[in-house]
């Protein structure tokens, strides 16, 4: 009796490691994260605490796009061209005016802590279940598709340029839609569970958070 006792829970054991990390254990969650400082705001003004961090977002995504803009017009200017050295020049050479327009810039500056809280929480819902399956499933056969076997680690640095011949994963429509709307200058990518904000003319990273995807 012992035997049969030990055989099936080794059965079922063996079973439950067979399955898929997802279906053993479903990830909590985010918290909601809200400091201090945007609790007293928002019961100054009457506002929801929440909106004033998306508010917050946006006034330093205008920001960065203020110095960003400045810096161009110090860069070489991107002509239309097939060339690609052309391409690649200009795109360094914003890339290098930005940098010098910025020489402090550091993590968090666009997206702190709370903001992050709250894009984790946006995409939690967009990555769980049965549809969540299917956009994780998206995002790694996007990376395969376009991954020839040169791809580079991507550094997770404030203005690193993001490898050149590198994959770009299309970041799926529902997570876009839940996430808050950026210029045409920049653009959300996801690389396995981080998110990173892209300039796109430049190449670099202009803010990140990792593990954004529970």
């Amino acid at each position: 009796m012992d035997v049969i006792r030990l055989l099936v829970a080794a059965t079922i054991s063996g079973a439950l490691l067979a399955l898929p990390a997802f279906a053993q254990k479903k990830p909590a969650p985010p918290k909601v994260q809200i400091s201090e400082a945007t609790r007293e705001k928002a019961a100054e003004k009457n506002a929801n605490p929440e909106a004033l961090v998306l508010q917050d977002f946006q006034k330093r995504v205008n920001a960065y796009m203020a110095i960003r803009n400045a810096a161009k017009k110090k860069a070489l200017p991107l002509k239309q061209t097939d060339n690609p050295a052309e391409i690649k020049a200009a795109q360094e050479s914003l890339a290098t005016s930005i940098r010098a327009a910025r020489p402090d810039a550091k993590p968090g500056d666009i997206l702190t802590p709370e903001i992050k809280n709250k894009f984790r929480r946006l995409m939690y819902p967009e990555v769980q279940g049965t549809s969540g399956r299917k956009t994780k499933e998206q995002l790694r056969e996007d990376i395969h598709e376009k991954d020839e076997g040169i791809a580079k680690p991507v550094p997770m640095r404030v203005d690193a340029t993001y490898p050149e011949g590198n994959p770009l994963p299309t970041t799926p429509t529902n997570v876009l839609l839940n996430l808050p709307k950026l210029p045409p200058e920049l653009e959300y990518r996801i690389l396995d569970k981080n998110l990173i904000i892209r300039d796109v003319e430049a190449n670099i990273i202009v803010d990140y958070i990792t593990n954004a995807i529970q």
